[in-house]
């Protein structure tokens, strides 16, 4: 089968080891021209931890040759490049493909479906909540993967095509995804910007002298207590919206088969398993730069119009948008931004289950 990944980060380079090893004809296209010449200077693409080896995959020259024929055409880039990589793939995009936002955040496969809509298009489009793998880039070529996630929650614009999209991940991938009814449920169950944002703002100095530190170990009793707080804000919309309520603690459970009494113990018990990987060692990271506009924004965008206060989640997008002198809720995933101005809870759940 062919398979078109779009990135050459963590999350693409993991899923074209994984595939390609399979068997499947994997196609990888970055936007970024040094990736590219990376990718095929290298000639393969070397991976190790839970497996180990090399790859041969194809390193396309552009989005036009890379989609064309693809069953699957995977988005797996941080959620700032999905809108650059979702215009590129867009025109070449066809009725029968599976489109996978990998993973989602802050529904940012709505990009996607408002752009389709104007070329009058409607491939199936997949919302992952997080990444399939934990795993970390060791070099231009080369990734390492810790582990391939137990549960994955899905959704699928238009939902009914969710049981033959379920289908084929499995088929790729094992048995281990959950089909949610709409795509909203994904993207307010991204726990990712709940346990990135308060560890790396209360570990700024480990990051700033580019120590290699274990997040989860340095998640200690007080910065898991503000986790918890982020998390309850996000809970709070959940519980307003009507969608699947995941707390962070039952996510590391199922995800990575660990237990704890509390979140402290929870993160003390991945941090036993995983053995890694190293946290942050640079200000300019995906951890703000990511999370807070494509995620903490959209939180706090949501549960204003669900008349949800959010005031730690306020406070953190606050304090790092002023520490990069930028706007980010300006520049990020608010309900005006997304196309849902003004929509009320009951549109932004329709528009969530059928598109644009």
């Amino acid at each position: 089968m062919k398979i078109a990944i779009l990135g050459a980060g963590n999350v693409a380079l993991a899923n074209a080891c994984w595939l390609s090893r399979a068997g499947h004809d994997v196609h990888v296209w970055s936007a970024l021209e040094n990736e590219r010449a990376d990718l095929t200077a290298a000639g393969k693409i070397d991976y190790t931890g839970i497996v180990e080896g090399a790859v041969t995959v194809t390193v396309s020259p552009d989005a036009e040759s890379a989609v064309k024929d693809a069953a699957v055409v995977m988005i797996a880039a941080p959620a700032f490049a999905h809108k650059v990589l979702m215009k590129a793939a867009a025109p070449f995009l066809d009725d029968g493909q599976d489109v996978l936002v990998h993973p989602v955040t802050g529904l940012s496969s709505l990009f996607l479906c408002r752009e389709l809509k104007s070329l009058g298009k409607r491939p199936t489009i997949v919302d992952l909540s997080t990444s399939l793998f934990t795993t970390r880039k060791s070099g231009p070529a080369s990734v390492h993967l810790l582990r391939i996630k137990d549960v994955i929650d899905m959704a699928v614009i238009p939902a009914s095509r969710g049981l033959a999209a379920k289908s084929r991940l499995i088929q790729l991938f094992g048995d281990r995804f959950r089909l949610e009814p709409n795509a909203l449920a994904i993207s307010l169950n991204n726990h990712n910007p709940v346990y990135h944002v308060p560890p790396l703002l209360c570990n700024l100095s480990r990051a700033d002298k580019k120590e290699n530190w274990i997040i989860w170990e340095n998640i200690t009793p007080s910065v898991a207590r503000l986790v918890k707080l982020v998390d309850d804000e996000r809970l709070a919309v959940v519980d307003r919206f009507g969608t699947s309520r995941i707390p962070v603690d039952q996510y590391f459970r199922q995800s990575f088969g660990v237990e704890g009494a509390d979140l402290n113990e929870i993160f003390a018990a991945v941090a036993e398993k995983l053995k890694g990987p190293v946290g942050p060692q640079d200000f300019n990271h995906r951890f703000f730069l990511e999370d807070v506009p494509c995620a903490l924004v959209f939180y706090s965008s949501l549960g204003a119009a669900a008349g949800v206060d959010m005031i730690i989640t306020d406070n953190l997008i606050q304090v790092v948008s002023g520490m990069f002198r930028r706007d980010f809720y300006k520049e990020g995933h608010t309900l005006e931004n997304l196309g849902l101005a003004g929509c009320r809870p009951e549109e932004i759940l329709r528009v969530c289950r059928e598109g644009f």
